[in-house]
């Protein structure tokens, strides 16, 4: 929807509502469900994490980071923050800078929207299922399921990708930019709970959440490759998990579900845990240890700590390793929930009663291993149906930096999850689609003369069209 206000001319990059000119180019929105904007309404629970307070494109998996913090600069998220402000919806922030509609419900979020879409007097049909898109010599062909047509100068594609299907999301524009000559990155859920084998070490402890920091590496790497310095995962993550009878779910599981699928697709990975680092009151995680509920979202990326040395692990658990009387067990759990670290030390092959002075070298390796590099065993991803994302998508290399038209397709512009930029788990999704929806709105009438905008494709749930004529 917002790619539709941006292509009317009645939004500015800052968020404020233009009154509508006479001369505005005719939008009109398609959409695929007879009910609109499902992935608002049942996003964060319900509440819709509309935005993050702190965004850039680290945040973000994608082919070209520079395009993305260019996109995420020019309608940053202090600009759809004062959008839907001035329209009446206050808005708050959590730890670790996820924002909220106070009233806690994502219908006030799409209440502001559909305003501004009948403010802007922009027509919205809904159901209208389009099953193809043909470039014409002026602009474009839109086919719908009904059989009937419309014919648009510039056509917006904001259909979303496969996550969700129930809201409407079931892969449609991916095919089309797949038919119509793109290359794209492979899709695959993103943000989903990641499944783990049997008989790792957090069986049993379905319903404990847990501080981590998550490792993503190739098989067969030396512990000691994996805590040096040089090292660069396939993916990390830290913040809280939340064990369940089929794996883990929670922040930091899902900011490394995307690289997890991907590479359990093309080779042999491992997923390690270090539940050793957080639980630092002086750490990055310190501030959250005693809250009742953790964090909804992971740290940002530069401030993960890296898994630690054998060294720096010694160093840092002395005063834990001085308590020579005391089992394993019981030092530990200090630190550790107990459940867990019973399950980790004997996971390890370490008895949790044995006296911390009984630890011979080999045996002070093993819990420097057990705390701070556990494998997970990592069997796979969930799927599409609870995944709060798709990864992949057309790549921008593709796509017109200005405008986000695609270079294969002329008069066809994309935003949002169509494209190859998947955020975290925090809002930076629902960031991305405001900036990049904004872009190609404001591109795709930027390509035309005044008044000339005939169809454009946004997201409801759906697409939007710039344009009038229908047959």
């Amino acid at each position: 929807m917002l790619a539709a206000l941006a292509a009317r001319g009645v939004l500015d990059a800052d968020g404020n509502s233009l009154p509508l000119r006479a001369d505005a180019p005719d939008v009109v929105l398609l959409n695929n469900e007879p009910r609109l904007g499902l992935k608002i309404l049942v996003s964060g629970g319900s509440r819709c994490n509309l935005t993050n307070a702190h965004v850039d494109e680290r945040d973000y998996d994608t082919d070209s980071p520079h395009l993305v913090r260019r996109l995420l600069k020019g309608f940053p998220p202090a600009s759809i923050r004062g959008f839907f402000e001035t329209h009446g919806c206050a808005l708050y922030e959590e730890a670790l800078g996820k924002v909220f509609p106070c009233s806690d419900d994502a219908r006030d979020i799409l209440r502001v929207l559909l305003g501004a879409i009948d403010r802007g007097k922009i027509p919205l049909i809904a159901p209208a299922e389009v099953v193809d898109i043909e470039q014409t010599e002026g602009g474009m062909n839109v086919d719908l399921a009904d059989g009937g047509n419309w014919t648009a100068r510039r056509v917006i594609l904001a259909t979303g990708g496969k996550s969700l299907p129930k809201t409407g999301s079931r892969g449609f524009g991916l095919e089309l930019l797949a038919r119509r000559g793109h290359v794209l990155s492979p899709a695959l859920p993103g943000l989903t709970p990641v499944l783990l084998e049997r008989e790792g070490p957090l069986r049993g402890l379905a319903g404990l959440t847990v501080p981590v920091v998550l490792t993503l590496a190739p098989c067969g790497m030396a512990p000691e490759q994996r805590s040096g310095r040089k090292f660069s995962p396939l993916a990390r993550s830290g913040g809280s998990l939340l064990v369940t009878h089929k794996g883990a779910t929670g922040p930091a599981p899902f900011d490394v579900s995307g690289p997890c699928g991907r590479s359990l697709s093309s080779g042999a990975v491992e997923l390690r845990a270090d539940f050793w680092s957080l639980t630092a009151p002086a750490g990055p995680w310190g501030p959250y240890l005693g809250m009742a509920k953790l964090p909804g979202a992971a740290l940002r990326p530069c401030d993960v700590p890296r898994t630690p040395t054998r060294e720096e692990f010694e160093r840092q658990a002395a005063p834990l390793l001085a308590t020579r009387d005391r089992g394993l067990g019981t030092a530990f759990a200090e630190r550790i929930p107990r459940s867990l670290l019973q399950g980790l030390l004997r996971a390890a092959d370490l008895d949790p009663s044995q006296p911390v002075k009984q630890l011979e070298q080999k045996a002070r390796t093993r819990l420097w291993l057990a705390l701070t590099q556990a494998d997970l065993k990592l069997s796979g991803c969930e799927g599409y149906a609870k995944a709060e994302v798709t990864s992949g998508g057309v790549r921008l290399e593709d796509l017109s930096p200005a405008t986000l038209e695609s270079r294969l397709c002329k008069h066809l512009f994309c935003c949002g999850e169509v494209v190859n930029a998947t955020g975290r788990l925090g809002g930076f999704n629902f960031q991305w689609a405001w900036s990049s929806g904004f872009a190609a709105g404001r591109g795709a009438a930027k390509t035309l003369a005044a008044g000339d905008i005939r169809i454009a494709t946004s997201r409801v749930g759906n697409l939007d069209l710039l344009g009038r004529n229908r047959s």
